[in-house]
């Protein structure tokens, strides 16, 4: 059995198959299984805001300890066969840089790396692949070079094959380039950043001028709801993930002041509680689709329109939380052949008669929850269908 994705719902339908005693070989094409929610920080600093992270770092803790669960990470597709219904995958994924066997552990390869991707950790010499100049296009190999024993090959790879007789697909989906909409001024105008960027900041990972005292806005279905540019359709969870931001900042700098742009309220009741915990607070709602953001006086200003009437508004920071977009340049789903909707999501069509399921926001946008349960729904279905061919 075959998981093709190691996000929520990737996650979620190996764990599950395997308490079904089902084998499965777990494919991921990032280093480490998963998916965005990893990069995701806990909404629950006071109390729990259901933003489902804890549910993914327990899948993973359950996937990675399971006896059932092969993980193969930083895997690319060469080729894949279909033969009397069994499918098998020919792949190919870098090598580990450095040759343990080798290595005499000296450290010339941390004090000569320039950006810190070498480290020595527990007495074992290690390469983070995304910091490494040279794996990122950039001339270097200075760990090459002054490696004593030859233990460093940067450009290994390794090939390998699994093979199942049934495959979920959970690609998950992309998020929108904020790029792509030159109005907002992301990568041009200081101070714009994107969602993700803010959970950076959350992490204590990156610097961003927010803090109490500063003016803040949220600028919401940035890349969805258009049929301009993204998706015409609404990403469904970009309401919810941008509150729960809010309000954790919020939380964490109560003097930090606030403006969230949105076209309406989308997967939120009035009697939801995160709403209710936004009346609490003084946070300003606008209902109102930003034209521009610019740059003046060193931050960003944002020119909107409020009935008849068009405004300009100065921050210190302003956050795009961009929407879900289809992942259409996939060859793994180019390869088997999944038929697509008019939005370019992934569609069920007859993918069962093949052996093929569908799981996660591959099939439409969801958040970490739905991704979850429809995980478990897929690997429900991967049963019925094993137990099928068994009869």
């Amino acid at each position: 059995m075959v998981v093709i994705g190691g996000g929520p719902a990737g996650l979620a339908c190996a764990a599950e198959l395997a308490e079904r005693g089902v084998s499965v070989a777990l494919l991921e094409k990032r280093e480490t299984i998963g998916g965005r929610a990893q990069d995701l920080s806990c909404k629950g600093l006071v109390h729990c805001r259901q933003c489902d992270v804890c549910r993914v770092h327990r899948l993973r803790s359950q996937v990675l300890s399971s006896e059932l669960i092969t993980v193969h990470t930083s895997v690319e597709l060469e080729q894949l066969e279909r033969n009397n219904g069994r499918y098998r995958f020919d792949m190919v994924r870098p090598k580990d840089a450095i040759d343990l066997g080798r290595c005499s552990r000296c450290g010339k390869c941390v004090e000569a790396c320039p950006t810190g991707a070498m480290t020595k950790v527990g007495g074992k010499i290690r390469l983070d692949r995304g910091s490494c100049r040279s794996i990122q296009g950039l001339e270097c190999e200075r760990c090459v070079s002054v490696c004593p024993v030859g233990a460093i090959d940067l450009f290994g790879e390794e090939h390998l094959s699994v093979n199942g007789n049934a495959v979920v697909v959970a690609t998950g989906s992309l998020e929108f380039d904020a790029a792509e909409d030159k109005r907002l001024g992301w990568g041009e105008v200081p101070g714009v950043i994107t969602s993700m960027e803010l959970e950076s900041f959350l992490e204590g990972r990156r610097e961003a001028d927010i803090g109490d005292g500063k003016k803040l806005a949220f600028v919401l279905c940035v890349g969805s709801r258009s049929s301009r540019m993204g998706t015409p359709i609404c990403s469904s969870v970009c309401c919810k993930y941008s509150l729960r931001q809010a309000l954790t900042l919020k939380e964490r700098f109560p003097k930090l002041s606030m403006t969230l742009f949105i076209m309406d309220w989308r997967g939120l009741s009035s009697e939801d509680g995160l709403l209710k915990e936004l009346a609490s607070t003084d946070i300003q709602v606008l209902r109102s689709r930003p034209a521009e953001i610019f740059a003046e006086g060193g931050g960003p200003t944002v020119r909107f329109a409020a009935g008849e009437d068009v405004f300009l508004q100065s921050y210190d920071s302003v956050v795009l939380s961009v929407g879900l977009v289809p992942d259409t340049d996939d060859d793994t789903i180019l390869q088997l052949a999944v038929p697509r909707d008019p939005w370019g999501d992934l569609k069920d069509d007859h993918c069962s008669e093949r052996g093929i399921f569908l799981a996660g926001s591959c099939r439409g946008p969801k958040d970490i929850g739905h991704c979850v349960s429809d995980g478990i729904l897929a690997a429900v279905k991967v049963m019925k269908h094993l137990e099928a061919d068994h009869e």
